[in-house]
């Protein structure tokens, strides 16, 4: 699912070059808002000022992410919840960020960090524009970095996505996987599913509503794909329900938000 030998060479580039920047900006899905921080953030940045950026907040569920907001601004780091998709970055970007990165020597410089899918590469494109370029004459035009002018006296510094080398915890995983983060097989997205059904019972059961009306008389996540596939058509030969298309379907269409936001944690679910 993952490459333990990129990822620790994006965190040797990152590690690197974060003497050049004054600032570290994360992208964090609002979804996880923990799990998509599923990096050594604390070893890798703590001597540098940090925003956290709660991406895709269209999709999430905004009561909870007023207690992420909560928490994180108690540990001393900025946040802005938002959606990339909805608004101007660049222009965002000038009147936020900017006036609370820190100066040197008459300029300001940051680097954007992420983990796979959490919109990092939006964020970076949107920054460019059609105007800017990579800044040539500075350290860290390697493969995975690109320096970005954003203008005259603010320089981006892009990285490789990164993430734990090894992921232990199968919650993390499986939030991950639910995220887009982490490309799954069959059965880890099997695994990803009995989590899914088993969150949404407890915290979101209008979700379940709206996808299958009789839900609760299901013994499984199986026979609720079952019902589903059925529902939609979709039928393999012998009238037999095709549950590979279901769960991909289903999966599809709650990490799109088609039901309605969803946050798979709170800060109390850390401690």
């Amino acid at each position: 699912m993952w490459y333990p030998g990129h990822i620790e060479k994006a965190k040797s580039l990152i590690k690197k070059h974060l003497k050049l920047v004054n600032a570290v900006v994360e992208i964090l899905d609002a979804r996880a808002p923990y799990a998509s921080r599923a990096y050594e953030e604390e070893q890798l940045f703590r001597n540098k000022k940090r925003i956290i950026i709660l991406n895709k907040k269209d999709l999430c569920d905004m009561k909870k992410i007023k207690l992420w907001e909560k928490y994180y601004k108690e540990k001393g780091e900025d946040v802005f919840s938002l959606s990339l998709n909805e608004f101007n970055v660049k222009d965002f970007f000038l009147k936020y960020i900017y006036p609370i990165v820190p100066q040197k020597f008459n300029e300001k410089s940051l680097m954007i960090v992420g983990i796979p899918n959490v919109g990092k590469s939006t964020f970076i494109n949107r920054l460019k524009g059609k105007k800017s370029a990579a800044v040539g004459n500075k350290p860290g035009i390697t493969r995975g970095l690109q320096w970005i002018t954003v203008s005259k006296d603010l320089k981006v510094l892009d990285t490789p996505g990164v993430l734990y080398p090894k992921l232990f915890n199968k919650d993390l995983v499986n939030k991950l996987i639910l995220i887009g983060s982490l490309k799954a097989e069959d059965t880890e997205l099997d695994e990803a599913l009995f989590y899914l059904f088993d969150f949404l019972k407890q915290e979101y059961p209008n979700i379940l509503d709206s996808v299958l009306k009789d839900w609760e008389s299901c013994e499984n996540i199986v026979e609720f794909i079952e019902r589903f596939s059925m529902k939609r058509n979709f039928i393999k030969k012998g009238g037999v329900p095709d549950y590979e298309r279901g769960r991909n379907a289903f999966l599809r269409e709650i990490t799109e938000g088609k039901y309605g936001g969803i946050t798979y944690e709170i800060p109390s679910d850390i401690d």
